[in-house]
């Protein structure tokens, strides 16, 4: 058995929950939106102002502590109520089940008026990073409900062999594309239409692995005429602000809460950065 495959069984695959420590458990609840778990922070003020949150992991791992830690920062100092997404995961759950899974979710939480219009955030990293792009990219399809901003963090967005470096990235889009056909946009949104899509708030890191992904996805909103801020720090590695307690990954923290407030139009005063 691969070092890949051996972790992705030893590390939290199914939903979690963020420690007692970090959120009063009062604020703590575990929904089902078209059938997949999403645990909410805060779920009372979803209507008002909520970040939606596709965690990174490579498609075979769930959200880890630090993920919670980042999240119940930005919530909290954003003034908004957050949700993590609980999608299925490879190997067991192969393409396209996180994409499917993460698209229901949203098209539920705005179809049933959960989230309003204007009025909440797309977030991803890493590997959720890629499946935010994708969702965003397929909302059009549906007319209304869009988010008021795409935040990706260090966004993993191209699963192509031939551009991934490292055999641990390689083994991670084998199991998660699982012979469908890379050039799918749901699995590369790189390849898909950037066209319409939401302001874009993009955190890069210059020593991030999935750097180039960051770089060319740029390149093509712009082309795109999509409105974007990119923060990007030169040493800043893959999923920086949540995995890391730098000076880099505050700063990086400070954008991304910025810009949350900005596109939800939260005019009340910045709790302390």
């Amino acid at each position: 058995m691969s070092i890949v495959r051996a972790l992705s069984h030893l590390v939290t695959q199914g939903p979690s929950k963020p420690a007692r420590s970090l959120v009063d458990r009062r604020l703590v609840e575990r929904r089902r939106h078209h059938h997949v778990p999403t645990t909410w922070i805060d779920v009372e003020k979803a209507a008002d102002a909520t970040i939606v949150h596709l965690h990174g992991g490579g498609y075979l791992r769930g959200a880890d502590q630090n993920t919670w830690e980042w999240l119940e920062d930005l919530r909290r100092r954003s003034g908004t109520a957050a949700a993590m997404v609980h999608y299925r995961v490879a190997p067991r759950y192969p393409f396209p089940y996180a994409f499917d899974d993460a698209l229901q979710a949203v098209l539920s939480l705005t179809r049933n008026s959960v989230v309003r219009p204007g009025r909440w955030v797309l977030s991803g990293d890493g590997a959720g990073g890629g499946l935010a792009l994708a969702v965003a990219q397929s909302l059009r399809e549906y007319g209304g409900g869009e988010p008021a901003l795409l935040m990706l963090t260090t966004p993993w967005l191209d699963l192509s062999e031939e551009r991934l470096r490292s055999p641990e990235l390689r083994e991670a889009a084998d199991l998660y594309a699982d012979g469908a056909d890379r050039d799918d946009p749901r699995l590369n949104p790189l390849r898909g239409d950037m066209t319409g899509l939401p302001p874009v708030h993009l955190t890069t890191g210059g020593d991030d692995l999935l750097l180039a992904d960051s770089t060319r996805l740029t390149e093509k909103l712009r082309e795109a005429g999509v409105e974007l801020d990119v923060h990007a720090s030169l040493e800043g590695g893959h999923s920086f602000p949540l995995q890391q307690r730098s000076p880099a990954a505050q700063a990086a923290r400070r954008s991304q809460i910025t810009a949350v407030r900005r596109a939800l139009d939260l005019d009340r005063e910045l709790p302390g950065a």
